[in-house]
């Protein structure tokens, strides 16, 4: 168990490996965990883009010293953000291990197992296990589109191969399958199935969905609906922007948990609304998430490295509108 302090009371975060048997999770420890800004972190590549590990874990160690901690952040590896469609199977694994002895127990990890391959799903499901992480987030197949049945079949397989580790359910809507509300009820039945990363294609069913699960799985936002869906009882959400502002992320979060939800959206609309708008752009040009977060690290002095195929780096005319938008929006530290 590891302590957790923030405002307020401070309280422990238990470890699933360690404090639950084997298809028991209590639901209010799980939302104690799965809290806060989570962030996915970068796989950093040095320039022959082989895994650069070192910066890997300087930025894993930089995001806990600005504050992600347990209780009051998570951090996702090898997901979208990390590059993970570039990765091979045995590079997901090894940057998982960094990322999670960088954190040392002091944030909750959680591990992607995103795939199209179920047996490599299940491989990096029993890879998080092993490795401690606290959880692993991964959704239907995709390239061929599931149906109900397809992913029930799948997350009933990962659940069946490991024993203790927390699922998070991955809505991946724009890969031609949108899970039904009906759908993740059948799923939340899988007893570590205790999160759901949540975005919908309707704004309505969103909502519905966060009220109608909140008591059932922690739900963290992945829509830019921060505020409401911890107004529903939401636990956390999905930033980029936090991996080189975790101060900023916070702070809105602090408001979220006061209740003040008019000055967090004045702050989520004053920095990650121009943020987001300039990665939407950049998405158009290169279809990944890491380029802009990895230059504007770099932008920070801190490591960000070059992109694999088919995606790329910015450009220096990029660059510069990029740090434009940063200074604009207060970001410290730039060099």
């Amino acid at each position: 168990m590891t302590t957790a302090t923030g405002p307020g009371i401070p309280f422990r975060i238990p470890n699933p490996l360690a404090d639950q048997s084997k298809d028991t999770m209590d639901i209010n420890d799980v939302k104690q965990v799965l809290r806060g800004p989570m962030i996915p972190e970068l796989s950093c590549f040095d320039s022959t883009l082989a895994v650069d590990h070192g910066a890997t874990r300087a930025n894993v160690q930089t995001t806990i010293e600005r504050g992600i901690v347990n209780g009051r952040g998570v951090l996702l590896a090898v997901g979208a953000g990390g590059d993970f469609p570039m990765l091979s199977l045995d590079e997901r694994r090894d940057i998982s291990r960094t990322i999670v002895e960088a954190a040392d127990g002091r944030a909750p990890v959680l591990i992607g197992a995103q795939g199209t391959h179920p047996d490599e799903i299940i491989a990096m499901a029993r890879c998080a296990e092993e490795l401690g992480a606290y959880g692993v987030q991964f959704g239907p197949g995709y390239y061929y589109e599931s149906s109900d049945e397809d992913c029930l079949r799948l997350f009933t397989a990962v659940h069946e191969a490991t024993e203790r580790i927390a699922i998070m359910i991955y809505n991946t809507h724009w890969e031609g399958y949108d899970m039904s509300l009906d759908q993740l009820d059948r799923l939340l039945e899988l007893p570590r199935c205790v999160s759901i990363k949540w975005s919908s294609p309707q704004g309505g069913t969103y909502l519905r969905g966060v009220d109608r699960f909140q008591e059932r799985a922690a739900m963290v936002d992945n829509q830019g609906l921060q505020v409401m869906n911890h107004m529903l009882g939401g636990t956390g959400y999905i930033t980029h922007l936090a991996t080189i502002w975790p101060e900023y992320d916070l702070g809105t979060w602090d408001l979220l948990e006061a209740g003040d939800y008019v000055a967090a959206q004045a702050r989520i609309t004053a920095a990650n609304w121009p943020w987001q708008s300039f990665r939407g752009k950049m998405w158009k040009r290169t279809g990944a998430e890491s380029p802009v977060v990895k230059a504007a690290l770099e932008l920070c002095g801190r490591p960000g490295g070059p992109s694999r195929l088919p995606t790329r780096e910015l450009t220096s005319e990029e660059k510069a509108e990029l740090r434009n938008i940063l200074e604009r929006i207060g970001v410290p530290d730039l060099v």
